[in-house]
């Protein structure tokens, strides 16, 4: 049953079965409040620092306190990442046939991949310059900051549509 316009990315169900491991399922089964915490903390703390980063790539100049802001949020961004990643990849392999079967997983998938895909393209040509405090193009910095913008709040969005399924409604 198709329940919404992207049900056709999901991933084969034999596929998931085929992931699933009852024994990392009961290793993991104390700790998964825990790591579903780390997640979801981890997460939203490197959404917030790559909408600070983008929205401070896409101002006109201020070059010193975009310098300020990169410093700060680029170590972070990284590590925050490397965290919501592994929590991310332990929480899938708790339980991947319920977790993959959901209908917002793949559209996740592709939009975080093409969101890495746009930070390796402004890696070298926007987000190191603006760390180092040397002026970037304006356009290029907005384009790339842009899209980054759309990409990871999609990832966000998608995230939220993948973790309950549709309220349903009563009528009286």
């Amino acid at each position: 049953m198709i329940s919404h316009p992207l049900a056709f990315m999901r991933l084969p169900y034999d596929l998931l079965v085929a992931m699933d491991s009852r024994m990392f399922h009961f290793w993991m089964q104390p700790v998964h409040y825990l790591v579903r915490m780390v997640h979801i903390i981890a997460m939203s703390v490197f959404f917030g620092m790559d909408v600070l980063f983008d929205l401070s790539l896409m101002r006109r100049d201020y070059q010193a306190e975009r310098a300020v802001v990169a410093r700060l949020a680029f170590w972070w961004a990284h590590w925050l990442f490397a965290v919501t990643m592994v929590s991310g990849v332990l929480l899938f392999f708790y339980d991947p046939v319920h977790i993959g079967s959901r209908g917002y997983l793949s559209p996740k998938l592709l939009l975080m991949t093409l969101a890495l895909v746009n930070a390796g393209v402004c890696h070298g040509a926007l987000y190191i310059p603006a760390i180092r405090g040397q002026p970037i193009s304006l356009v290029r910095a907005r384009i790339g900051a842009g899209v980054s913008l759309v990409l990871w709040t999609g990832v966000i969005i998608m995230s939220c549509l993948n973790s309950e399924g549709v309220p349903k409604v009563f009528l009286r």
